[in-house]
């Protein structure tokens, strides 16, 4: 009976067990979605509002979306009032009289860059306004025109910083113009400079009418900055305007008109843009026998490329003639083959207006393929519209307006994840250990609230997305459900969150990397286009081309191949043409090629052909084979070294005109050059290091930005104290560590790299031995993280707010934080205070160079090219070019002085990169550099991963580099039988000028 009763225990105590590890188990396997489920919808609400105060309290919302939203919430007024200023109230700029206004018929107030216009407002009401004014752009305006407006000595929002004006660009006249070998060049564009009056709109387009300022009832200072561009400008008025547009309904019951189909299709050409608003909306060749204009044997523009008509604010404009009244249907012949898969979307006006609501914000769905689009209701009906006989105009354009609450409510989810982040590193100190328990849960009582607001916001978005796209397939919805799934697995388990930061915040592969990869791609709007009919009545052509007409036209052209001029005249040599070699992609070679037969060839009478160098090697062997060209473009800066020591090019200071030339940039730039007595190559563009900083985050801590190293050391504990850290390129995720990011620190605190013969590294004495301590003890003393692998995506989001980058770091602040307009500023870099109280900010400024080659007979005809090319004012131009082909996005870095300043990079940082490059000391280059480059990198990595002594690393470094640069010099023959019989000269910034200058002066 006892035996029985065991059994009967035991069997219930393993049932029990089973039981509680099935109960367990399941809880913990419920999916992220089970795990909201359980949750009733006024805690799923709060959680939502729990997780939005908490981010609010960590990140004070000041873009426009923010304000606006809360200026609603508090039920702000919107009065129906109109406040006119004349000139004659408006203090600043200069008063231009009737006559110089340009027609606009009365006072116009000229402003160039920097000037400050001022007025003065009384308003009956407080409430939010628009700002309504009377511009003209005028013709020396190179760079779309910039504001920065205040309101009471207030930026109301970040936006306001930098506000864009409407710009109209139109085809320059000349016609059609092709290259050399019959294929149709892009046409050129100029600014139409007219009056207009426009209302200012937010720069990121995710509202359709123009932004609103708040005003205090009473008198209201209002200052006006620009910061970009030459305007005139004539009255302001503070309104507010009603932006409501009918429906189609609506509309279709208002118009009258001729019901029947008179079989009129009006075809007109996308290729054939009246205005657009940049530069950079380009034509393309599509080689496709039906979209036309069609030639299988030359290029010809016949589309408008989507790829560069696709970002908010983008607009073009068509002509076109009605030749009777009537109703008409509008069909767009397009592709859309990027985005994953998304619908892009139009705003569309004919002649200036919506002409009903449905088309605002008109959908294209996906399609790899020409389609051809009538536009049309959800029952496929088409919109019927009314057109008067005679000329009318129809424009496209994109705004984010509808897809605006979705990319910043996910915008703050990031946010929460950070800021939730932030305070599970606060209790961990950032340690994975996976066998410690952080009982995260005491210690962050709301943990779970936090993560269940996060996934709460996320699963709102992906199901406000389904319901815009009307496609739950989508792949951005899949990279949705992922980052939810993560979210809901750290809800189960929120004790796994410290062990598991990969899954949650950290990398592409985490809930925060999901969400953020999908943000450029719902505020980016390509779409090619063929063309567009507006037709009411007859049968339009098909959008593709048959199977046979398609075959026939690629025999066609496969046996023109053999015949093209492009490639039997590139099998020919030309005995009057100069052959160079271009280390760039197509399309700046192109470029290039364009700016040489339209300016260069005409003016001199020397023909250049462009090559595509793919890579640099092929010099090394096209020298070995007897085949390289006279001179190569975009030669990286450590290149032309290695060419002198082996006599492949030519030293530049024989020629005519060098010192001229020279002297138009800074002598730093040609240290890397210099090899013996010569200089072997010209400097064609430079980078350049600046301090970043956020100033929102610097006014909250009460800092200022740091101008040397003594006060980055002063400012860490301050920025650690808030769980964030200063940036210095030594700690990026690149285990090497160049001259690029460890010469700036010898420099700076005076030491130097070689002695007075460059056969000894002095790397371990005095000023450079302080350097290589110091910049070891900023991560090992100071704990400055010693890896971030994206300065800029920290610099946004504000863990690293202080930090040094590049070129790129400020076109990617500029162009992809547009929630950071007026947020941050630049600076030099900071350095170290000499005896005299001088910061020193030396830093190595390297980039690509010019070369002719020794073996060359047409040398003299490559130097006057390479003078032209490396001027002041073909560099500027070409700059210009860049921006007009390729968009605002890209900005060339000329390390021509005086061409950089005229160039097209942008105002607010051009004075500061100019006070920078007065600091450039690269470093000149010795047989054998590379193993001092290497040990000190080796050195560094020793002290700061394995604790080693700087002392002796540095010490066991300079024994390796020198046995190196011993060799190297006994092999080019300044070391004989263990004796130095010549010293190898090193360039320094000391010297320089001895090479560069005419009697090194």
């Amino acid at each position: 009976m006892k035996k029985k009763k065991k059994i009967v225990y035991v069997v219930t105590g393993i049932f029990m067990i089973a039981m509680a590890v099935v109960l367990f188990v399941g809880r913990n396997n419920l999916k992220d979605d089970d795990s909201l489920k359980l949750l009733s919808q006024a805690d799923f609400e709060r959680n939502i509002a729990t997780v939005e105060a908490y981010t609010n309290s960590y990140n004070d919302a000041s873009n426009y979306y923010s304000v606006i939203k809360k200026w609603k919430e508090t039920n702000a007024a919107v009065p129906k009032q109109t406040y006119t200023i004349p000139i004659a109230q408006m203090n600043g700029g200069k008063v231009y009289d009737k006559s110089k206004s340009k027609g606009y018929g009365s006072e116009a107030a000229y402003l160039a860059p920097k000037d400050v216009l001022i007025f003065d407002v009384d308003v009956d009401s407080e409430g939010l306004y628009e700002i309504w004014f009377d511009y003209y752009i005028l013709e020396q305006t190179a760079l779309k025109p910039e504001l920065d407006v205040d309101v009471n000595g207030l930026n109301q929002y970040n936006e306001m910083n930098e506000l864009k004006l409407l710009i109209d660009w139109q085809p320059k006249e000349g016609g059609q113009k092709l290259d050399r070998f019959g294929d149709e060049l892009t046409p050129r564009s100029e600014i139409l400079s007219r009056w207009k009056n426009e209302g200012l709109v937010d720069p990121n387009f995710f509202f359709t009418e123009p932004l609103k300022f708040k005003l205090n009832k009473g008198k209201n200072s209002i200052r006006i900055k620009l910061n970009e561009g030459h305007l005139l400008i004539g009255k302001i008025e503070l309104k507010n305007t009603d932006s409501s547009i009918e429906t189609y309904d609506k509309y279709r019951a208002i118009q009258k008109g001729p019901e029947d189909g008179s079989n009129h299709i009006i075809t007109i050409e996308a290729e054939n843009i009246s205005l657009k608003s940049k530069q950079s909306i380009r034509t393309k060749y599509v080689r496709d026998p039906q979209v036309t204009p069609y030639a299988y044997k030359h290029r010809v523009m016949n589309a408008l490329d989507g790829y560069s008509f696709g970002d908010s604010g983008d607009r073009v404009s068509y002509s076109f003639t009605a030749e009777e009244s009537g109703f008409y249907q509008l069909t767009f012949k397009y592709s859309q083959d990027t985005n994953s898969g998304m619908p892009t979307h139009r705003k569309i006006e004919i002649d200036g207006d919506v002409p009903f609501k449905e088309l605002e914000h008109y959908n294209f769905n996906y399609s790899s393929g020409w389609k051809n689009e009538t536009l049309q209701d959800e029952k496929g009906e088409p919109y019927q519209i009314y057109l008067d006989k005679g000329d009318h105009t129809l424009t496209l354009s994109i705004d984010n307006s509808k897809i605006g609450d979705i990319y910043h409510e996910l915008l703050m989810t990031l946010e929460a994840i950070d800021s939730t982040a932030q305070d599970v590193n606060r209790l961990t100190g950032g340690l994975v250990d996976k066998e410690r328990k952080w009982k995260i849960e005491k210690y962050i009582p709301e943990i779970t609230t936090y993560l269940q607001g996060i996934a709460g916001k996320i699963q709102e978005q992906k199901l406000a997305l389904i319901e815009q796209t009307k496609n739950k397939d989508l792949p951005v919805i899949a990279e949705l459900e992922i980052a939810e799934e993560l979210i809901g697995g750290f809800i189960k388990n929120p004790e796994d969150l410290p062990h598991y930061m990969n899954k949650f915040n950290e990398g592409q592969s985490s809930a925060y990397g999901k969400i953020k990869t999908i943000l450029p791609m719902l505020v980016y709007n390509p779409m090619h286009l063929d063309k567009i009919y507006v037709h009411n009545g007859g049968e339009l052509p098909a959008s593709k081309a048959g199977i046979f007409t398609s075959a026939a036209e690629s025999i066609k052209a496969f046996f023109y191949s053999f015949y093209n001029p492009r490639f039997a005249q590139a099998a020919k040599v030309d005995d009057d043409a100069i052959d160079i070699w271009v280390n760039q992609s197509r399309l700046y070679v192109e470029m290039m090629q364009r700016m040489i037969d339209e300016e260069f060839t005409p003016k001199t009478g020397i023909k250049i052909n462009l090559s595509l160098l793919p890579d640099e090697n092929k010099i090394v062997l096209s020298n070995a084979a007897g085949s390289t060209p006279d001179a190569a473009l975009g030669v990286s800066h450590g290149k032309p070294f290695e060419l002198a020591l082996r006599g492949i090019i030519e030293n530049l200071r024989t020629y005519d005109g060098f010192y001229e030339l020279a002297g138009q940039y800074d002598p730093s730039a040609f240290i890397p050059f210099i090899y013996d007595k010569g200089v072997y190559a010209f400097p064609e563009t430079q980078d350049v290091k600046l301090l970043f900083y956020r100033k929102d985050i610097m006014s909250f801590l009460g800092e200022q930005p740091p101008q040397t190293w003594d006060d980055v050391i002063s400012l860490v504990p301050m920025l650690q104290k808030y769980d964030m850290n200063f940036y210095t390129p030594l700690g990026s995720d690149n285990a090497y560590k160049g001259f690029d990011v460890t010469t700036p620190f010898i420099y700076q605190f005076g030491g130097q790299l070689y002695d007075t013969t460059g056969s000894q590294a002095v790397v371990n004495k005095e000023g450079a031995y302080q350097a290589f301590e110091f910049m070891t003890n900023l991560f090992t003393v100071y704990n400055i993280p010693i890896t971030t692998s994206e300065f800029f995506q920290n610099f946004r989001n504000g863990k690293t707010p202080v930090g040094i980058g590049d070129a790129n770091t400020y076109i990617q602040l500029k162009n992809a934080a547009p929630e950071l307009a007026g947020q941050w500023g630049v600076l030099p870099i900071p350095g170290i205070k000499n005896e005299q109280g001088v910061i020193e900010r030396w830093d190595p400024t390297y980039g690509s160079s010019s070369v002719i080659f020794k073996s060359s007979k047409k040398k003299e005809a490559a130097w006057e090219f390479i003078k032209w090319w490396a001027s002041a004012d073909t560099q500027s131009a070409f700059s210009y070019d860049i921006q007009a082909t390729l968009g605002e996005k890209f900005l060339y870095m000329t390390a021509n002085l005086e061409g950089f300043a005229k160039s097209a990079w942008p105002s607010d940082s051009k004075d500061v990169i100019l006070e920078q490059w007065k600091w450039i000391q690269a470093t000149g280059k010795v047989p054998g550099d590379y193993v001092l480059e290497r040990e000190i990198s080796n050195a560094w990595n020793k002290v700061v991963f394995d604790r080693q002594n700087p002392r002796v690393a540095i010490d066991n470094a300079v024994k390796t580099i020198n046995r190196e640069l011993e060799r190297k010099l006994k092999e080019f023959g300044y070391i004989e039988n263990d004796k130095l019989i010549k010293p190898y000269v090193v360039p320094t910034i000391n010297n320089v000028e001895d090479w560069v200058k005419i009697n090194g002066k």
